[in-house]
């Protein structure tokens, strides 16, 4: 028993990472070959049933993203959620696991705009002040988009704030 609350301390420890502002490099890949860039910001604070984070991004060709999340551990079957408000109003709740002290996997399935869909997240701790997340959605098995985040914690950031992303060889690059 001891060892389990041990787990669950450590796990919700990690989450708790993600409390502070951030700034935001984002690149968007359609099954079509299309790229995209964008940049945003992200506020996580601490709530008493986990961590709320509000997230307000822009992306070239596309209309201004909000989005809000409320992430969550259940230590009862070691499991990571994510339950996400988007701007469409779509809810979505992505569950999974810690892979490692830096890494977590997430699942959604569901539906979106009437078809069946499956999304599939994976974030990784760079530093505790930097970390990326690549998002692919599919549906019907086939791959929709590949969208790749880069989070900077805002004390780091002010000098990339001018020119937050670009995208380079198939690389997101802040600063450039």
């Amino acid at each position: 028993m001891a060892q389990e609350s041990l787990k669950s301390t450590k796990a919700e420890e990690r989450l708790r990472q993600l409390i502070g502002e951030w700034i935001i490099g984002v690149a968007m890949k359609t099954r079509e070959g299309k790229v995209a860039a964008g940049c945003g910001e992200m506020i996580a604070e601490r709530t008493e049933s986990g961590i709320n984070c509000e997230i307000d991004s822009h992306i070239e060709g596309y209309e201004d993203y909000y989005q809000n999340d409320l992430w969550t551990f259940d230590p009862a079957d070691e499991a990571v959620h994510l339950f996400r408000l988007s701007s469409d109003g779509q809810p979505q709740d992505h569950t999974g696991k810690w892979l490692d002290d830096s890494t977590i996997e997430l699942y959604w399935r569901g539906t979106f705009e009437d078809q069946e869909q499956e999304e599939h997240i994976t974030i990784k701790w760079v530093t505790k002040d930097q970390f990326e997340i690549k998002e692919k959605n599919y549906s019907k098995g086939k791959l929709l988009l590949t969208t790749d985040y880069v989070f900077k914690r805002k004390a780091l950031s002010e000098q990339t704030q001018q020119n937050p992303s670009q995208f380079i060889d198939g690389r997101l690059h802040f600063g450039a």
